[in-house]
């Protein structure tokens, strides 16, 4: 159980003395309640009613009777006290209980009316009895699935806690669905806080996946798959344990196990509803007005409505329905209660009632049996109908209805289905669907097409497998020897082994030579496009290498004149050229050219090539200190990652940088941990390095040089062992030097800086790298006891970053100024500089800075009216509730003092905070302090 929730819980329990836990079915309200019970400081009453009990009097009550002490249940009239029978309250309740439904007679006969469904003798029997459980301790009850508590017991239940003095009986109810029943409202009050669980999310699954050991990269498609669902989760991280970890696609048996037990969720709405998800669920787009057209407008919607109260759909204000995990809309079009009949019969529904042509030709020919002797030209409708949908960018649309139409191109016309088949392959990997790929190279194989339509599906599966490219080996050694002698087919294989030695291997010299191989090939061939993207490929490894000949090589690429439409974004020259203008700092001219290139990589509906231009145009703001822009733009790339199944590894960088400039710390560092991990499993070495060096620049900032030198210089040696030549690519090297300046070891600091700054001199003077290295070795001149000189190249990097228009490197630099000249008692000077340093920060927006800055300058940062003073300086790897706990610790307050101030007992108070010691290395109140940059406060009583 996450940390979060259950502090929440029980510090909302323990002020209001009732909480109600609400949510859908599988969403661990059970789980929470379970975990609430366990960490109780009183004895618990426990009740689990179950489907019917709602409609009989006293039906939930009966269960209560076993549990009370003998002198207690003794108040009980004989009636509410049947004979125990086994257990009928599940996990939470392990005692034998009486089962109601064995004495229907009896239960009416103490039900006075329906007007009154509890008379006072029996309201008088449960006050003195519950009065009597809560003599010596107060009392915990606990009411699992609450939405079958009968109106009777709640009232008596009701009664006697407003009885009894305040205390003595807490409430913890869970309510399956959005809506509370009346009798809940009744027993906690109207105005009993509510808690809804949240989902799983993307990095919570990645370490859920990490510790049963199994890819973390899958944490995305498991997440799509569940929504989050915790029961979900579980069913998919059971069927994983035995499937194949080292694909790069999710397992089917993943997401069918998740579906089987997403039928279950389904079945807690009655038939009619789920008639209508089904129709839902064939759509690709379901809305209300098209599912009104089938059932009606008001029927739809009024059972749409139950679903999404029940949790299962959303829908949108402009009447969007979407299902709330892929695997409940995979049950609800093909679970093992769907008719098999009623799926075609839906589709043709559909295609009666829907307006787009393209859909409208999707469903026909779901609807239609392959043999049907129309067939023939429902192929060339959906042939037709692809072209349209790879016009408007639905990638993965086109790709399925080309399948659709290979099933029904006549045997004999092998040119047709051919053309469909390498059609569908292009289509599948643009979309970055592995499913849709490995069906092409299916259908391929089945149909025995020629060399040219299996290399095609071969490159198309290798091409949906993202960074994991290290796995492809196989896969590309068959591409080739299917190629044979032809050049423009071996073009194509080598090409995707070029960059196979890049991300997979760390071996730029071999791509180098692969791309130049492929561009030769292909212009043999005549291939001009396939040319391009060779020359292309090259000129990136070229000046990864800090090899000259990258400008001439992108050039070349650019005079075969191919337009970005038959290139798509990321392999064109026109977006290398932005990427270079990132790395020499023209931020302006990289921006207008990706700004150019985003339209056409949306329209072309390649998720890679949309995603690579999201994240370049966030990496740009970032440097030009737009700190709101860059958190938007990685936003965007963070929604489409989730929406497309993308590798991790790459977004997550983006966003740790965006998170740096403008975020917060904390989360800088979980995204780059999450990305970490994710390039670490899927051998992709390139987005290893940059993780590292967002997690190492974070750790930096925050004061914990012996971790960001620790990450810096695995960056290092990842960059030595790749031979990466240019250091304006990755910009590690100021970084370790300041790390190491800070650890004392100013002479490696030196070294570092020399050989880089001579690389610099060569190739890129006067950029934002070469002021990088002068604060750097300002740093190291500080240390040197070289006060002066300090000073001195702090103002000339301050100056260069400025006139650079890096901002936010700008303002870095005026911090590391202030803090020279206070180190010297220049106060004044000190002060002057972080006022310059705080207007540029508030200016670009970047939170992060500006709180660090009110932390060195000890200004005081917002505190919430009544609340505890906040930490100024967001400490990484951190949760909300661990901050929190920290600040209050480290602004003196003892363990109970603080356990009193958050709701929580000082059992848990220990456990947080030897977990906060643990993740920031210290091993005292004292060093919590200095980590949090807070006054040291004065010694007080442990734990008193």
């Amino acid at each position: 159980m996450p940390e979060e929730p259950l502090t929440a819980a029980a510090g909302l329990l323990r002020s209001a003395g009732c909480l109600v836990v609400q949510g859908p079915w599988g969403s661990g309200k059970s789980t929470l309640l379970a975990a609430l019970v366990a960490d109780a400081d009183r004895p618990v009453l426990r009740l689990a009613p179950q489907p019917g009990d709602e409609r009989r009097p006293f039906g939930t009550l009966t269960a209560l009777a076993g549990q009370l002490p003998p002198t207690a249940a003794a108040d009980l009239p004989a009636a509410l006290r049947p004979v125990a029978l086994p257990d009928r309250v599940g996990t939470l309740h392990p005692a034998a209980v009486p089962d109601p439904s064995s004495a229907p007679a009896t239960s009416a006969a103490v039900h006075p009316s329906a007007a009154d469904p509890a008379g006072p003798a029996e309201r008088e029997a449960v006050r003195l009895a519950l009065h009597a459980a809560t003599a010596a301790r107060p009392v915990l009850l606990v009411v699992d699935d609450a939405q079958w508590l009968d109106p009777a017991t709640a009232a008596v239940l009701a009664h006697a806690r407003r009885a009894l003095a305040p205390g003595r009986l807490s409430v913890l109810a869970a309510v399956r669905g959005a809506a509370v029943p009346v009798p809940v409202r009744q027993l906690c009050g109207d105005h009993a806080p509510r808690l809804t669980p949240a989902p799983l999310t993307v990095p919570q699954l990645a370490d859920l996946l990490g510790a049963a050991g199994l890819p973390r990269r899958w944490a995305g498609p498991v997440h799509r798959c569940s929504g989050g669902n915790p029961a979900l989760v579980r069913a998919s991280l059971a069927a994983a344990g035995p499937a194949r970890a080292d694909g790069p696609a999710l397992p089917g048996s993943v997401g069918d196990a998740a579906s089987r037990e997403a039928e279950r969720w389904l079945e807690t709405v009655p038939a009619p509803v789920r008639e209508v998800l089904l129709t839902a669920a064939l759509s690709e787009h379901p809305t209300l007005t098209l599912l009104g057209r089938l059932t009606g407008p008001a029927a739809s919607a009024a059972r749409l409505r139950e679903a999404e109260d029940a949790g299962l759909v959303g829908i949108a204000p402009d009447g969007a329905v979407a299902f709330a995990a892929d695997a409940l809309r995979a049950a609800a079009r093909g679970g093992r209660a769907v008719d098999p009949a009623a799926v075609p019969a839906a589709h043709l529904a559909l295609a009666a009632a829907e307006t787009d042509p393209v859909h409208a030709v999707r469903h026909r020919l779901l609807g239609q049996d392959p043999r049907d002797p129309r067939a023939p030209h429902a192929a060339a409708d959906a042939e037709h109908a692809a072209a349209l949908a790879r016009r408007d960018g639905e990638r993965a649309l086109a790709a399925e209805l080309l399948l659709l139409a290979a099933d029904r191109v006549p045997p004999a016309d092998r040119t047709a289905r051919s053309r469909c088949l390498a059609l569908a392959a292009a289509d599948a990997a643009a979309a970055g669907r592995p499913d849709l790929a490995a069906r092409v190279a299916g259908a391929v194989r089945a149909a025995r097409l020629g060399p040219s339509e299996q290399v095609a599906a071969l490159l198309a599966v290798i091409d949906t497998r993202g960074q994991a490219l290290h796995e492809s080996d196989a896969l590309i050694a068959r591409a080739r020897h299917l190629a044979g002698d032809d050049p423009v087919l071996l073009a194509a294989v080598h090409l995707r082994d070029a960059v196979r030695a890049n991300i997979g291997h760390g071996r730029p010299h071999r791509a180098v030579r692969a791309a130049a191989l492929a561009a030769d090939l292909a212009r043999s061939g005549g291939d001009r496009v396939l040319e391009a993207a060779a020359l292309t490929m090259r000129a990136r490894m070229e000046r990864v290498l800090g090899d000259p000949a990258s400008a001439r090589s992108l050039e070349r690429a650019r005079g075969l004149g191919v337009p970005v439409s038959r290139l798509g974004v990321r392999g064109s020259p026109d977006y290398l050229t932005a990427r270079h203008a990132v790395f020499d700092d023209r931020l302006d001219r990289a921006r207008a050219v990706l700004l150019d290139l985003l339209p056409a990589a949306e329209a072309g509906g390649d998720a890679e090539d949309v995603q690579e231009v999201l994240r370049s145009l966030a990496e740009v703001e970032c440097r030009s200190g737009h700190c709101a822009r860059a958190l938007e733009w990685a936003g965007r790339a963070l929604r489409h990652r989730s929406v497309t199944g993308l590798s991790a590894g790459p977004v997550s960088y983006t966003a740790a940088l965006a998170e740096t400039a403008g975020g917060a710390f904390a989360r800088a560092a979980e995204h780059a941990a999450l990305g970490l991990r994710v390039a670490r499993e899927e051998h992709d070495l390139v987005f290893t390095s940059r993780n590292l060096l967002a997690l190492g620049t974070v750790r930096l900032a925050t004061g914990r040089l012996r971790e960001a030198a620790a990450a810096l210089e695995e960056v290092a040696a990842l960059e030595a062992g790749q031979q990466v030549g240019d250091p304006t690519v990755l910009r590690w090297q100021p970084e370790l030097a300041e790390a190491w300046a800070g650890l004392g070891r100013a002479r490696e600091a030196h070294a570092l800086l020399v050989s880089t700054r001579a690389v610099l001199g060569r190739g890129a003077p006067g950029t934002g790298a070469e002021a990088a290295c002068l604060r750097a070795a300002a740093a190291v001149s500080s240390q040197l006891g070289e006060a002066d000189r300090a000073r001195g190249q702090l103002r000339t990097a301050a100056e260069l970053f400025a006139a650079l228009g890096l901002r936010l490197e700008h303002g870095r630099t005026l911090l590391a100024l202030g803090g020279l000249e206070r180190a010297h008692r220049r106060r004044a000077a000190a002060r002057e500089v972080w006022d310059e340093a705080a207007e540029l920060f508030a200016r670009c927006g970047a939170a992060p800075w500006t709180a660090l800055l009110d932390a060195l300058a000890g200004r005081s940062g917002p505190t919430a009216p009544g609340g505890p003073a906040r930490s100024p300086l967001p400490t990484a790897g951190l949760t909300g509730a661990e901050d929190r706990l920290a600040a209050l610790v480290a602004d003196g307050l003892t363990n109970r003092e603080t356990a009193e101030r958050l709701h929580l007992s000082v059992k848990t108070v220990e456990a947080v905070l030897s977990r906060v010691y643990r993740k920031l290395g210290v091993r005292s109140r004292t060093e919590l302090a200095l980590a949090l940059r807070r006054p040291v406060p004065e010694r007080r009583g442990r734990g008193h």
